[in-house]
């Protein structure tokens, strides 16, 4: 029998090595569309100005003031709910998905394609809910995901609510400065 040559035993070690090195996350959770924890809201209007959306509503949210987008190009992205805190700055920006062809295999198809993104960039993630029960006459789904960073964390919710023909779903994204 002859040796294994030099490359072959080199080849072999560099990938039993890359085996066991664990895989390393991102450890930055940012807002999207290039927004930035702790931005002004003047800042931002210029931003949502600039990418041709519009501002359709402001409220307040659980004591927060709440900016409700629509306009920003992403595929079934429906609204877009911006979060800020006591001195005006960015805190939280909320994605809703739904689109009205989709039935349930395709809302789970979305909701696992963007698991395994954030999972790719994050790492694992922390199970907060997978519930189906009745509340009076409506089957209500929820099922949801945490990543947390030092940064922040993203959440990843799927939610449905069905009574006989009558049909709610969305999926929403949630992202949290830290």
């Amino acid at each position: 029998m002859r040796p294994l040559p030099a490359w072959v035993l080199w080849i072999g070690a560099g990938l039993l090595g890359l085996a066991e090195t664990p895989a390393v996350y991102s450890q930055q959770i940012n807002p999207p569309f290039g927004l930035h924890w702790a931005e002004g809201q003047k800042q931002i209007a210029k931003v949502i100005d600039h990418a041709g959306a519009r501002v359709v509503d402001k409220g307040v949210v659980l004591g927060r003031e709440a900016w409700t987008i629509e306009g920003l190009i992403q595929p079934a992205l429906q609204r877009t709910i911006l979060y800020f805190g006591t001195d005006k700055s960015l805190v939280e920006v909320e994605l809703q998905y739904q689109h009205p062809d989709w039935d349930l295999v395709a809302y789970e198809e979305f909701l696992n394609g963007a698991r395994q993104r954030l999972e790719a960039r994050y790492g694992p993630a922390t199970v907060l809910a997978k519930d189906k029960k009745p509340e009076g006459d409506i089957m209500q789904t929820i099922v949801g995901y945490q990543w947390q960073q030092p940064s922040g964390s993203i959440q990843l919710f799927f939610f449905s609510a069905e009574r006989n023909n009558d049909v709610y779903r969305s999926v929403s994204l949630h992202y949290r400065a830290g």
